[in-house]
């Protein structure tokens, strides 16, 4: 709803408001202006009074209409009523009158003074303020165990993770058994290898020492024999 219009309601029903820095409209007590009729109501003359006022306060009273019939919170009701006057002002400084329907028209003078002109005619539905209509949530009792898709693919993901870590543990147990086995079996030839070598040269060794201690005998024995002397007996 407009902010002229909740200001023209709340002018029928309360008789009286005031626009701040602007004036106030008072409507006469002894003259009843029907608000709830669906057709135009004829305006009796001079029923509407505007007592213009530069110095004019905030109508409070205004404020919490607005607030009742736009669902607004106070302070943003406040800030809605101050910018429709501010804006209105300005254009009225500028010569362009504001008009609200079911009330008149609002001018400015040569003087610069605002200068008011009462509406030929009425039509103005008042409104109730605005009831917030609540439902009773009534929750149906169950037994049956919601779905979990969510937690089920969370579940899923961490099975599949689980196996890959088994499976990689596994690939790395079989590779380390097949390294270890291979450096076995090397080493295993290398120490045959190693003790064949020995043996052989062993067996040199003892050949030549052998070899050695027969020719050495064989010299001994053909020195002995050479410086024995002749037996005379024997010749």
């Amino acid at each position: 709803m407009k902010m002229e219009q909740l200001i023209v309601q709340y002018l029928y029903s309360n008789k009286k408001v005031t626009l701040q820095d602007v004036g106030t409209f008072i409507i006469s007590a002894d003259i009843n202006i029907p608000v709830d009729s669906e057709k135009d109501t004829v305006l009796p003359e001079n029923a509407i009074e505007f007592k213009y006022d530069p110095k004019a306060g905030v109508d409070e009273g205004l404020i919490d209409y607005i607030v009742a019939n736009s669902r607004k919170i106070k302070p943003l009701a406040t800030s809605d009523l101050e910018s429709f006057i501010s804006l209105n002002k300005q254009f009225l400084n500028i010569g362009k009158p504001l008009v609200m329907e079911g009330l008149g028209t609002l001018h400015k003078t040569q003087i610069g003074d605002y200068a008011f002109t009462q509406a030929g005619t009425s039509h103005v539905m008042l409104q109730d303020a605005p009831k917030i209509v609540t439902e009773k949530i009534i929750e149906k009792v169950t037994f049956a165990t919601p779905p979990k898709e969510k937690s089920a693919g969370i579940n899923k993901m961490a099975v599949i993770g689980v196996l890959g870590f088994i499976v990689l543990g596994a690939l790395a147990l079989l590779a380390y058994y097949f390294i270890n086995k291979k450096n076995s079996d090397t080493g295993n030839e290398n120490v045959e290898i190693s003790t064949a070598a020995k043996d052989t040269t062993n067996n040199a060794s003892t050949s030549t020492a052998l070899i050695t201690d027969t020719s050495v005998a064989k010299k001994l024995k053909d020195s002995i024999a050479a410086v024995r002397p002749v037996n005379t007996s024997d010749t």
